[in-house]
């Protein structure tokens, strides 16, 4: 498998999960038949990713193609179903870092501000 967290550690969470949520849309859309697939990116006119979180759902998709040697559609399910597991643990590590850093920062502005 491939390290999915090193494509998205670096960005603000906001845009790191939105482009981890659009690589568990392209994976849904793995299940249509090629001419009945949408574009997984576009839901309505307002509501489309940004463009750092479209390009990291592209370098994700791009680098589980290289990985495996193929094209996401001829990849198989059980293979599918572990980088989207691999995509979960690395939403769930941002969410836990995230939790972190606003504890920490609210102890912080807690003892700041307590009298002493």
């Amino acid at each position: 498998m491939m390290n999915i967290l090193a494509y998205v550690e670096s960005y603000p969470f906001d845009v790191a999960n939105e482009g981890l949520f659009y690589c568990f849309r392209a994976f849904n859309e793995l299940d249509w038949p090629r001419e009945m697939r949408r574009d997984f990116f576009f839901d309505a006119p307002s509501s489309v990713p940004g463009p750092e979180s479209r390009a990291i759902t592209l370098a994700i998709l791009a680098g589980i193609e290289e990985q495996e040697g193929k094209p996401l559609d001829e990849i198989d399910k059980e293979t599918l179903n572990k980088y989207a597991v691999e995509i979960g643990d690395a939403g769930d590590i941002l969410t836990d870092r995230l939790l972190l850093a606003h504890r920490t920062r609210l102890m912080f502005s807690r003892s700041a501000a307590w009298p002493r």
